[in-house]
């Protein structure tokens, strides 16, 4: 089958033992969805595609991969094979080599064992994926629904936010609010569980009760740890010798 042809069958479903034939581990990624490794590199696929101007529909007939699976790449839902990043950086007018280093390490860190993911990473990771844009511009986009502080504060993790707060959020960065609902309700879920407070001593009891069960712990250790010599008589005074006149 021809490379072409190969291309094409994958963009079918059609898939080898090991990897498809559009350039996608079929093994699912340890990272599924945002993670630290593959998130970095979706985000280099995607400015490469928006700096060469390309859309989806036309890089997938320069690279011959299909759109489905260039969207995939540059959302950070899988990974691509280096042939399949060759392929991309070809089309899109750079030289594969250069990215063959970002590459090599991405694939490295993607195969350690992924951090747990939180609320404020993943909306970091999707406003990266944005292009950074400014807490202002956000702001202006999401028609002054959310402002500038409150934006800053959810992507740092320093407040949680209503569930229309977030959606909002999401939904101006172009996200698939669905995958943020789970770690928005873990997050408020944290944030309002009562804290854990020492169980309190019974009436009549405390600090003079542990000293007491203390005192009592190490009298028995020293009574039983040292042998107990018995003391010798004092010796008795001695009497004078000596008469002195008026005693």
């Amino acid at each position: 089958m021809g490379t072409v042809a190969a291309k094409q069958a994958a963009s079918l479903g059609q898939t080898d033992a090991d990897t498809d034939l559009d350039g996608e581990n079929s093994e699912p990624s340890p990272d599924t969805g945002p993670a630290p490794g593959p998130a970095d590199f979706a985000c280099v696929l995607s400015n490469l595609q928006r700096a060469s101007r390309h859309s989806l529909r036309a890089l997938s007939k320069k690279s011959g991969l299909s759109p489905s699976f260039l969207s995939r790449a540059m959302n950070g839902e899988r990974f691509p094979s280096w042939e399949a990043t060759a392929d991309i950086a070809r089309a899109c007018g750079a030289d594969p080599e250069v990215l063959k280093k970002v590459w090599d390490d991405a694939d490295a860190r993607r195969l350690r064992k992924p951090r747990p993911e939180t609320l404020a990473s993943v909306l970091r990771f999707l406003h990266q994926r944005a292009g950074n844009p400014t807490p202002t511009s956000i702001s202006a986009s999401s028609s002054y629904t959310l402002t500038p502080d409150h934006i800053t504060n959810l992507l740092d993790g320093t407040t949680i936010g209503t569930w229309e707060d977030v959606q909002t959020l999401i939904q101006t960065l172009d996200g698939e609010y669905t995958y943020f609902e789970p770690l928005w309700k873990q997050a408020t879920a944290e944030a309002t569980a009562p804290a854990s407070v020492p169980a309190p001593h019974p009436p009549g009891q405390g600090a003079t009760n542990r000293l007491e069960e203390l005192i009592t712990t190490f009298n028995n250790i020293l009574a039983t740890g040292r042998p107990t010599t018995p003391r010798r008589p004092l010796p008795a005074p001695i009497q004078a010798a000596t008469t002195w006149p008026g005693r």
